[in-house]
């Protein structure tokens, strides 16, 4: 039996552990978000993607040799989350 591991669709960071995930208004877990980036219903911060970008440099920088290269890594990959495809 294979799990699926969601991912943070606004940091993409793995869902993997109950604590691992967001807060819907009344408690419940989300399925779309991280408890980083949402809580209680609404994220955590009001970034821009841009922002978002460079915050996530250090946590994107492992097997890269510069931050321009985590930053071409990270928009690779957060256009396409449900939270920055709307913008």
């Amino acid at each position: 039996m294979s799990s699926t591991v969601l991912n943070c669709q606004s940091c993409f960071m793995p869902l993997v552990k109950p604590e691992d995930f967001g807060t819907e208004t009344g408690g419940g877990k989300s399925t779309d978000y991280c408890c980083h980036c949402y809580a209680d219903g609404k994220f955590s911060d009001e970034s821009t993607l841009a922002e978002a970008v460079e915050a996530n440099i250090p946590w994107w920088r492992d097997g890269c040799a510069n931050d321009d290269e985590a930053r071409a890594r990270i928009m690779e990959v957060f256009p396409k989350l449900k939270r920055w495809a709307v913008q």
